[in-house]
């Protein structure tokens, strides 16, 4: 008999148990993973802004096609390993919702991811301005007397026409066709950038979009544990007034009782005198 007592435990129960720490192991596993993509994510924004200086610094001599096809395909391979990071985070976060320990955790990955993103959006800013600079430098020795209008507007023209005009009209054939060459190689540059910050914004909006999505649901948890506590608060409440209701109750059987003891030594002192009178 003792041995089919303990067979009829709930055979569910260990499960259940091994289940929930299978989803935990599992959902920490995947964080511990994205944690590594997101460090190879910034080695590549660190590697992309090294070929940014080596651009700029190769570009006097003619060298920049290597470094440019480098960039091209590192950005390529950076802009991929965003958007899968975007999905995975993505997916954490709503595996998240019904466990505040493993939101967390998905909130520091997301916040680490934002503020990766943000480092990478100010280089990309940072060597678009550099590459406009060197655009500037460029006009202005081909055409010294050129107005800012002029050089603003050979800055941002998404072709070479007006430099290449400035080049036929210049005295200084030989360093205009080199600051041409560069000028081709600073406008290729800026046209990349500005892809990149575009992708980089959309993935941001994409993040910040993640948080709003999520608000609703996460309200919904709050209430419902804010729910769950005025119910714990309101037991207690019960409980407690039970306990003193069940004191009050106590003195007041201690005190009937007294009080048909005392009647009854009455009742018996009297018929005591009545009895020792006859």
């Amino acid at each position: 008999m003792s041995n089919v007592a303990l067979n009829t435990s709930n055979p569910f129960d260990n499960h259940e148990h091994s289940g929930g720490n299978d989803d935990m192991i599992s959902f920490f596993s995947e964080v511990d993973d994205i944690k590594r993509s997101l460090g190879h994510y910034e080695t590549n924004i660190e590697r992309i802004e090294a070929l940014h200086k080596r651009s700029l610094a190769e570009v006097e001599d003619g060298s920049e096609g290597f470094t440019s096809n480098q960039l091209a395909s590192l950005t390529e391979e950076t802009s991929a390993l965003a958007k899968d990071l975007r999905n995975r985070i993505k997916s954490l976060e709503s595996r998240s919702m019904r466990d505040s320990t493993k939101h967390t955790q998905a909130e520091n990955v997301k916040h680490q991811f934002k503020n990766s993103i943000k480092r990478y959006q100010g280089i990309e800013a940072t060597f678009r301005q550099k590459n406009k600079e060197r655009i500037e430098r460029q006009y202005k020795i081909v055409n010294p007397n050129a107005t800012e209008e002029e050089v603003q507007e050979a800055i941002n023209s998404e072709s070479q026409q007006i430099f290449s005009q400035a080049v036929m009209n210049s005295n200084r054939r030989g360093q205009a066709q080199s600051a041409l060459n560069e000028v081709e190689a600073r406008h290729r540059e800026i046209q990349n950038i500005a892809r990149t910050m575009n992708e980089l914004a959309e993935l941001f909006h994409d993040m910040e979009m993640m948080v709003a999505e999520q608000e609703p649901a996460l309200q919904q948890i709050e209430a419902k544990a804010e729910e769950a506590q005025m119910d714990i608060e309101a037991g207690v409440g019960m409980e407690t007034k039970a306990i003193a209701s069940a004191r009050a109750a106590r003195k007041k059987k201690w005190w009937c009782l007294l009080i048909i003891v005392i009647v009854l030594v009455i009742i018996a002192i009297i018929l005591g005198v009545t009895l020792s009178k006859k």
